[in-house]
């Protein structure tokens, strides 16, 4: 089990806490709740206080604040995607932005505004490498792997030659060849 312990620093503050906790089935993301009153004006941002302090978290975990969708989709409001590292004690105020163009946004205390969603804690090697191994996608960046000259150089299914242009190729996507 991970735990996570928090102080409250503010009379407001209340724990994150998840909508639906079915088991195995449940949300990901813990919600975090503004203790004050702000406004954000169109195109800006602002620090938005949680009255929170971070005090413990299970060794092997980590965290990140994370949006949350209706903000996101219904008024172009995002928060500051932190990396919340498992040594990290301290405050975890959200900063948000607003990228509407013409909207400013009322905060009130009390509004759900971010969440955290907790992660395991992996800790790769890293090495220098005298050579780069190939791969079908190879140095394209970004936007390539959508592209029709990239997908072209991918055997589908395995290289299996009865697949063809418009038959399902493995990903839950049938594959158009001449789809633009």
């Amino acid at each position: 089990m991970v735990n996570i312990k928090l102080v409250k620093t503010h009379k407001d503050a209340v724990l994150p806490k998840v909508n639906n906790r079915g088991h195995g089935v449940g949300d990901s993301g813990y919600d975090l709740t503004a203790v004050e009153d702000a406004w954000i004006p169109a195109g800006s941002s602002k620090v938005v206080p949680v009255g929170l302090h971070l005090a413990y978290i299970t060794p092997g975990f980590w965290f990140r604040i994370e949006g949350r969708s209706g903000l996101g989709f219904k008024n172009s409001i995002q928060p500051h995607l932190g990396v919340i590292d498992n040594g990290y004690r301290g405050d975890l105020g959200v900063k948000l932005y607003n990228f509407h163009e013409t909207n400013d946004l009322q905060v009130k205390s009390g509004d759900r505004i971010a969440q955290i969603v907790v992660y395991p804690l992996i800790q790769p090697e890293f090495e220098f490498a005298e050579d780069v191994t190939d791969s079908a996608r190879g140095d394209k960046g970004f936007g390539s792997s959508d592209t029709p000259d990239m997908i072209d150089n991918v055997k589908l299914d395995n290289g299996d030659p009865d697949k063809v242009p418009g038959d399902y190729c493995g990903h839950g996507f049938v594959w158009d060849k001449n789809f633009k």
